[in-house]
């Protein structure tokens, strides 16, 4: 009983401490959307990595699911929930919560959750405590905010049931006034994305697109393989080596000739 607990607790400790690289995927063809190679992807939920970039090299990392973002304002912060087909929206935890704030002008006490968009949770949900004490600015559900130079944006939406779209929203506050608009109409929803040189490198439910400075949006792909492959994550090396994590392994993409070359777990 002892060596098999020994045997047990190396193992663990094997599978939480690896290692992984590159080296640990080989390129493949692309599959044709429902194919037994799809599936494969599809069925490679245990496959899932993130890309970082370390001093200019690619880091691999597992893939951990969150539901919730946040990003630092004078006033406190901003968080973004996204539940799928469950709802989400943006939210606000002041520092100094006996403030009034507003929205667009309007009083934030009258802010109430859409029926359609809004966030539909029991009450043991673990995403209670994370909006403890916080105020609703907006339905819909939020994947990321971030920041280019002085401007707050937002990228939400949802694909589920033949519903896929989402939206770049832009976010301007001043104390507790919010302005929140629609910047940019999405036919596809945010599933991950990464800032180079003020662009978005965003890859969506079933394509891949780049949104410039002037938040206009050039596609390089769509209505991809990937579609149910989930992308993690997006990986900007220069213009012509773009990586995107999906389920079962990462795409290589060449944005400038429209390549790509897809790579699968081992």
């Amino acid at each position: 009983m002892k060596i098999f607990l020994i045997i047990f607790l190396l193992n663990i400790s094997f599978c939480f401490g690896q290692n992984y690289s590159l080296n640990d995927f080989e390129e493949c063809k692309i599959p044709e959307m429902d194919s037994k190679e799809w599936y494969d992807f599809n069925h490679s939920s245990n496959k899932e990595f993130v890309f970082t970039l370390e001093s200019g090299k690619i880091k691999v990392s597992k893939y951990k699911y969150a539901s919730s973002v946040e990003y630092n304002i004078t006033n406190g912060k901003l968080i973004g929930i996204d539940m799928g087909e469950f709802g989400g929206g943006l939210y606000y935890k002041q520092k100094d919560s006996t403030k009034v704030y507003f929205v667009n002008g309007k009083n934030g006490k009258d802010i109430k959750p859409r029926w359609f968009g809004g966030l539909m949770t029991s009450e043991t949900d673990p995403i209670n405590k994370v909006l403890k004490d916080c105020k609703l600015l907006k339905s819909g559900n939020v994947k990321f905010i971030f920041g280019i130079k002085d401007s707050i944006y937002l990228l939400g939406g949802l694909s589920h049931m033949g519903l896929n779209s989402g939206g770049l929203y832009s976010i301007k506050y001043n104390n507790d006034n919010f302005f929140i608009s629609g910047a940019l109409n999405l036919e596809d929803a945010p599933s991950a994305m990464t800032l180079y040189k003020d662009y978005i490198y965003l890859a969506g439910s079933k394509g891949f697109y780049i949104i410039d400075k002037n938040l206009k949006l050039n596609t390089i792909f769509d209505n991809l393989f990937w579609y149910g492959l989930y992308p993690t994550s997006v990986v900007v090396l220069d213009k012509k080596n773009v990586f995107v994590t999906i389920r079962g392994g990462y795409v290589k993409i060449n944005p400038e000739e429209k390549k790509m070359k897809l790579y699968k777990a081992k």
